[in-house]
């Protein structure tokens, strides 16, 4: 049986300065320029644009520029691939054409993916209902998980393999990490440096010199931009907060006066600021919650503390405090993912190669 220790201390390792020698200081904010409209022509029919490369459909945008219900639930529970299946096609021609070398582009960054998660992409059929399909564009941006019919990959940055891994998360499923119920104790949002704040004549949003209009409503008028930054009640979490996911916006998303819309709390103040919105890498965690979402087929997960059916999914893991009573479930040659540290009798012979992964906290093995 292969033993990996505790990635609790890589995890650490990677939050606190670990970082790869290969750090390009700024590719930690490279970013697509935003649309200042959101009805970009390019985008799936029927949505329009938040978050600066979100795809959302009209009606949930008119309420949150509408001052309705916003933090409460920005987008709804995102819709997986069923069975991490993801049918893609490229635009072949007229406007929005992906030529060869930007397919081979997306190529790769699905690859990158599928090297870290059990994410099937697959040339699309005639028969598949559901699919993605990239498009040339100047802007970078997607719709949250699986939506129905065919959803547009919008990408102007195909020298950037993240920044295409990036769109193709929010196709999965995954939002921004600063979404996050709990980003309070680790980021501030300082709501008067983003455009339409109005605490000085540039932060007013309008169109006017020395005004910002980074945001519109569906009528085109210059409205608050604000609204970027809710979260989202409905998502599902796992992990500590990841400031160095390639998902997290950068220091000055959205500014109106260059100033910073989002600040690191301390104490990961000084370790952190300068490099949220990474767009060089993937963070340890961008890999583990995307595995947890679309497997590996010989994967399964173990949490003794759940209460539920023992299916040994990620959402329903197994519960056997007995370690050997797992094993026996997992294929060999599998992973073992125990989810949240905790101690497991291992007392006995093991003879089945498995691989064991403790993402989240120590894990022991004992008596």
């Amino acid at each position: 049986m292969k033993v990996i220790a505790s990635t609790a201390l890589l995890a650490a390792l990677v939050h606190f300065g670990g970082f790869p020698q290969a750090w390009a200081a700024e590719a930690a904010h490279v970013h697509a320029p935003f649309p200042e409209s959101p009805f970009q022509p390019d985008l799936t029919p029927g949505y329009v644009l938040v978050e600066g490369d979100i795809q959302i459909p009209l009606a949930q945008f008119l309420i949150l520029t509408s001052g309705g219900i916003q933090a409460a639930g920005t987008f709804g529970p995102a819709t997986l691939w069923p069975g991490g299946v993801v049918p893609f096609e490229f635009v072949l021609s007229g406007a929005g054409v992906v030529f060869p070398g930007n397919q081979t582009a997306a190529i790769d960054a699905m690859n990158a993916i599928s090297a870290r998660a059990g994410v099937v992409f697959r040339r699309a059929v005639f028969g598949d209902g559901n699919r993605i399909r990239f498009q040339n564009s100047q802007f970078n941006n997607s719709p949250v998980g699986m939506v129905g019919g065919t959803q547009i990959i919008n990408i102007g940055s195909w020298g950037s393999e993240v920044i295409i891994c990036h769109e193709i998360y929010h196709s999965l499923g995954f939002q921004h990490e600063q979404s996050r119920l709990d980003r309070g104790g680790f980021v501030t949002v300082n709501l008067a440096n983003i455009c339409g704040s109005g605490v000085s004549g540039g932060c007013t949003a309008g169109v006017a010199a020395g005004q910002c209009c980074l945001c519109v409503d569906n009528a085109g008028n210059c409205v608050p931009c604000n609204f970027n930054f809710n979260t989202v009640a409905s998502s599902t979490t796992y992990g500590p907060y990841d400031f160095d996911s390639f998902m997290h916006y950068g220091r000055t998303d959205f500014s109106c006066n260059g100033l910073d819309t989002i600040t690191v709390n301390e104490p990961w103040n000084a370790d952190w600021q300068d490099r949220i919105g990474n767009r060089d890498h993937f963070s340890y965690y961008d890999t583990i919650n995307c595995r947890a979402r679309y497997p590996f087929p010989n994967d399964r997960w173990l949490d003794r503390s759940h209460f539920g059916l023992p299916f040994g999914t990620f959402l329903d893991p197994f519960q056997s405090p007995i370690l050997a009573d797992t094993i026996a479930a997992v294929p060999g040659g599998g992973t073992l993912l125990v989810k949240y540290g905790s101690s497991y009798s291992a007392v006995g012979k093991h003879s089945k190669p498995v691989t064991i992964i403790a993402p989240i906290g120590d894990v022991f093995l004992g008596n």
